[in-house]
């Protein structure tokens, strides 16, 4: 997905990071995501964080109209937005096979609320108390980690331009009793 030249706020670092990290995400991290989400895909409808996020995205555009975020707000969701009805995957060889895409699409649309809540909280993160913060960006930290760049380690769920998971280096030699340093 080519990235438009939009401003999203103070955050437009972890913004980018975020967008970049979904442009990369394998099939399985994209499954976790939409798991998140509740219903058909994964965690039930009833779980209090699915209601909880639910509620919070209601109140998300006022939020966002009070501290002059609509057009950040707008400019990320339609980059979400894209990414969501893209039928092209981002492969390690650069090659995308129309099969193996065309059958993450209904993933990728159900991953897209979560991806979304990601989104905004990045883009309204001095807007939000911590706790709605937390709750917003917690499905997008277990799968891919902080877009933040506050050291976390990215999960599997990403991959690098060689192809692998990032820290996959680390974690085989770990696996090998090497130091991984």
């Amino acid at each position: 997905m080519a990235k438009k030249k939009a401003q999203y706020g103070p955050n437009s670092a972890a913004a980018e990071r975020l967008l970049d990290d979904l442009d990369h995400l394998h099939p399985g991290a994209v499954a976790a995501l939409a798991a998140a989400g509740g219903g058909a895909f994964g965690t039930a409808e009833d779980d209090p964080d699915v209601r909880a996020r639910d509620e919070l995205r209601g109140r998300l555009r006022e939020v966002a109209r009070r501290g002059n975020r609509l057009d950040a707000v707008r400019a990320i969701g339609d980059e979400v937005a894209d990414w969501a009805a893209s039928t092209t995957h981002w492969f390690p060889a650069g090659v995308a096979g129309a099969s193996e895409s065309t059958r993450e699409m209904g993933t990728r649309l159900a991953a897209a609320p979560i991806v979304l809540d990601a989104a905004y909280a990045v883009v309204l993160e001095d807007l939000l108390a911590d706790w709605e913060l937390a709750l917003l960006l917690a499905p997008w930290e277990d799968v891919v980690g902080s877009p933040f760049g506050d050291g976390r380690r990215r999960s599997p769920g990403v991959e690098d331009a060689d192809g692998e998971a990032d820290g996959a280096d680390e974690a085989d030699a770990a696996d090998e009793g090497e130091d991984p340093s």
